[in-house]
């Protein structure tokens, strides 16, 4: 009778510490903080000499730190999930026609080099302006994981564009969207 009673404390016993632990996983995971956002930046393209098929390089930080939400909880910033990476022209001053055809990179924010690119294809800057139509690059989903991983670690990535401009003198301004799912510690 005893050994009968002191197995079926041992089972409460168990079942009451595995009840337990996995009441405060749950407490740990329910004050998880998840929103979205937006990171943005515009590149400001300006090509004062007159020419065709002009070389075009710009470097510029994305700093997801500059939307509020992010920045208050910047330290407990457990991921980044990107749901889309799209981009605007939203000024332009040019030849009519004038294209640009290239690629738009990115790379850790702590490094000089990019790791993952998309392709721009003869963009009409004139046609988009007047448009104001938001384009999305088409990037591979492991690529985008690269750039998540990149924001979580820095909490931010650096954006490289790099082509031709079909005819130039040109000034333009393209503003990059980052559209993000964040996952934070509460505070």
């Amino acid at each position: 009778m005893k050994t009968h009673v002191l197995k079926s404390f041992s089972l409460v016993v168990l079942a009451l510490t595995t009840t337990l632990f996995s009441a405060c996983d749950l407490l740990d995971k329910a004050d998880d903080v998840s929103f979205d956002a937006t990171v943005e930046e515009t590149i400001l393209i300006s090509e004062e000499n007159e020419g065709t098929n002009v070389s075009y390089t710009e470097t510029i930080t994305l700093d997801a730190t500059s939307d509020p939400d992010i920045s208050k909880y910047k330290s407990k910033i457990s991921g980044f999930t990107i749901k889309k990476i799209s981009y605007q022209v939203v000024t332009f001053d040019g030849p009519a026609g004038a294209t640009f055809s290239g690629t738009i990179s990115f790379g850790d924010a702590s490094q000089a080099t990019p790791t993952v690119a998309a392709t721009v294809s003869n963009l009409n800057l004139q046609q988009a302006n007047s448009s104001g139509q938001i384009f999305d690059l088409v990037i591979s989903q492991s690529d985008v994981d690269k750039i998540a991983a990149m924001l979580k670690d820095d909490k931010a990535v650096k954006l490289y564009l790099n082509g031709l401009l079909s005819s130039t003198p040109l000034y333009s301004s393209i503003r990059v969207i980052l559209d993000v799912s964040v996952k934070a510690d509460a505070l």
